[in-house]
């Protein structure tokens, strides 16, 4: 037979998942139904698998498989056509089967195709007969028989869907939980190894894991793996060639999907390699950024297997997933370096400006101005930090609050309460020099500056647009509206993002300030 039907029709056997499985209703009824219809002792759902022919359901026949060689039903199987034989002891085909010659000694076959939607042909509804029947089936049987075979055919079809689609929830459902493992690991090993335990838990395989791929897809580096019980890690590098024809597929981003090391034609000439590794059969998806292939998801099964589309989605799926987490984390690792770096200059860049304005300004009599501008410094230099802990982008606007508090002091005394508000780096500065302003005067006239003073800096979103912020003074001394207005009092009138919208109260409880600016203006770097 030819081989792209045979091929055809072992991966719709592996894909229909339906061999040795038990008896189900809906065939017996079948095959039942087609030996009283074609008035025989013994009716079959043959299914030819690789060396053998194996009955999904049987009517007088006491074994539920055959070798392939005796197989009756694999003559002529990819014409797709009723296959009729009046007497089988005098066909040249099958007079010296030991089905006909031995003690069951078959005399007459009629055998429809199952054909399946995709195509392929996976065995025959048979019916069969202990005597010869010169005039074979009348019209009326063939064309039953045929219906018949038709309806087997639909019910693993059906078969077939329904377990996809259990299979296919049961996949989700490991892909959410890789997310999950993704989201919850400390480092990339972490990462991979628990990712690839689900997967090869799920997919019953013996190694998984991810290898990152160098630039010339010569090599491939296994930073961790998972291995059932018993199966060697391949944690390493490794050259694509000592493996066989796989890096020009790779290189060109096309997922490698081998069934069998010793049939496959990029292993077969060597499959030595992998067998020492044990590996029978293989898929090594890429995943690729800016037209070049960077990772590799593999899974390694130590017997030969057949792999699903449903599987091989999922490890696509996978494989997207977990570099991506993996490249997120060192992203993150690069940027953590580099914030301390530019952290540490910052810091340094700073402390050279304080030096030089207190050698500057060394004789100013009147040290308050010089000591206002270093305290800004240090304002600026904490919300710095902030940013630099979030990478310069969305830093919260409790936490810069707090970051200001801890260099002014008194952060005891000050009730900080609203929602999470993400800050661009613009409004962060503008809103730590705002907050320092504010503490400074209330340290200095306002309710900070006597026991029991305190002060509330409260914040809300008002219709999901604008940011509204309060602070108010409490049991402090009496103030009063300053009779000139310094450069404290126009920082703090600059605003959240340095464009205005503060109302500054000098009532007799304690200074009253409300701030507002737009969400949108907020969030702009």
């Amino acid at each position: 037979m030819p081989e792209t039907h045979h091929g055809h029709r072992m991966q719709a056997l592996a894909e229909l998942a339906v061999l040795d499985t038990p008896a189900e209703q809906a065939f017996n009824d079948l095959v039942l139904i087609a030996s009283q219809a074609c008035d025989t002792p013994i009716a079959l759902v043959s299914l030819l698998d690789e060396d053998r022919q194996w009955f999904k359901a049987r009517v007088g026949l006491d074994v539920c498989e055959t070798e392939i060689g005796y197989s009756v039903c694999q003559l002529d199987i990819d014409r797709a056509e009723v296959l009729e034989i009046v007497d089988l002891s005098q066909d040249e085909r099958t007079r010296t089967n030991p089905l006909i010659t031995g003690e069951r000694a078959f005399r007459f076959y009629a055998g429809a195709p199952l054909v399946l939607k995709s195509g392929a042909i996976v065995g025959r509804l048979c019916v069969i007969d202990t005597v010869a029947r010169p005039d074979g089936l009348s019209a009326a049987q063939r064309t039953l028989l045929s219906a018949l075979a038709r309806q087997v055919s639909d019910h693993l079809d059906l078969r077939r869907m329904a377990q996809s689609s259990a299979r296919m929830v049961e996949l989700q459902t490991a892909l959410i939980e890789i997310g999950e493992a993704i989201r919850r690991s400390e480092d990339s090993a972490a990462m991979i190894e628990r990712s690839a335990a689900i997967v090869g838990r799920v997919l019953e395989v013996d190694r998984a894991g991810i290898g990152f791929v160098d630039a010339t897809v010569e090599h491939v580096d296994f930073e961790a793996d998972w291995t059932a019980p018993g199966v060697t890690s391949i944690v390493g590098r490794h050259r694509f060639d000592d493996y066989g024809a796989m890096r020009e597929d790779l290189a060109q981003g096309l997922p490698i999907v081998i069934e069998d090391v010793n049939t496959d034609d990029r292993t077969m000439a060597d499959p030595g390699s992998m067998k020492a590794v044990d590996v029978a059969a293989l898929v090594n998806m890429p995943v690729r950024h800016l037209d070049r292939t960077t990772a590799i998801f593999v899974v390694h099964s130590s017997i030969p297997r057949c792999w699903t589309p449903e599987e091989l989605w999922f490890l696509r799926s996978t494989a997207d997933r977990l570099e991506a987490g993996v490249s997120r984390f060192r992203a993150e690792q690069q940027q953590q370096i580099l914030n301390g770096e530019i952290s540490h200059r910052l810091k340094n860049m700073l402390a050279m400006v304080q030096a030089i304005a207190s050698q500057t300004l060394r004789e100013i009599p009147e040290r308050g101005p010089v000591e206002n501008f270093e305290r800004r410094l240090i304002a600026l230099s904490a919300a710095h930090d902030v940013l630099l802990q979030k990478s310069w982008a969305d830093a919260d606007l409790r936490n810069v609050a707090e970051a200001v508090l801890d260099t002014v002091g008194f952060a005891d005394r000050v009730n900080l309460q609203g929602p999470p508000v993400p800050l661009g780096a613009r409004a962060a500065l503008s809103f730590s020099l705002v907050v320092h302003e504010l503490m400074t005067n209330a340290c200095k006239y306002g309710s900070l500056c006597q026991e029991g003073g305190h002060v509330d800096l409260t914040w809300l979103i008002a219709d999901e647009t604008d940011l509204l912020v309060s602070w108010r003074e409490k049991n402090g001394p009496p103030v009063v509206a300053p009779t000139r207005r310094g450069f404290g009092s126009k920082l703090v009138r600059l605003g959240l993002v340095g464009t205005g919208g503060v109302d500054l109260r000098y009532e007799p409880t304690g200074l009253e300030a409300d701030m507002h600016a737009s969400i949108d203006h907020l969030a702009m770097g």
